[in-house]
């Protein structure tokens, strides 16, 4: 799950404590990775992954919108560990903010938080 990465150390490790809790959940493992900024990288994750047996690779970018790294970089990097692993199938997922589910999430959200009439 890539995010953007961040000069506050705070923000890093709320996206590795909340690629942790998406790992609680699904199968067979998570991982954080960042565009820059905090480690591990994009492309050392995938290599890690892939040194461990890893056969499959799915990245997901936690971006909200389409931008530079979304359409470019993590595409790039994507198709670069594809190189270095042949054998293993690596494969770019739709950005998170590109869900109809976000519409709902954010809906609950407001929904939660508006006062009692």
């Amino acid at each position: 799950m890539v995010a953007h990465g961040s000069r506050a150390a705070a923000a890093n490790q709320a996206h590795r404590e909340l690629a942790a809790a998406l790992d609680q959940v699904v199968a067979p493992s998570v991982v954080g990775a960042f565009m820059e900024l905090a480690e591990p990288s994009v492309g050392d994750a995938i290599a890690t992954a892939a040194r461990e047996g890893a056969t499959t690779v799915a990245v997901l970018p936690y971006f909200l919108h389409p931008g530079r790294h979304q359409e470019l970089d993590i595409p790039r990097l994507v198709a670069d560990a594809a190189e270095l692993f042949p054998d293993v199938s690596i494969g770019l997922l739709e950005a998170f903010g590109s869900d109809p589910a976000v519409v709902e999430l954010l809906a609950a959200q407001v929904s939660r938080g508006l006062p009692e009439s």
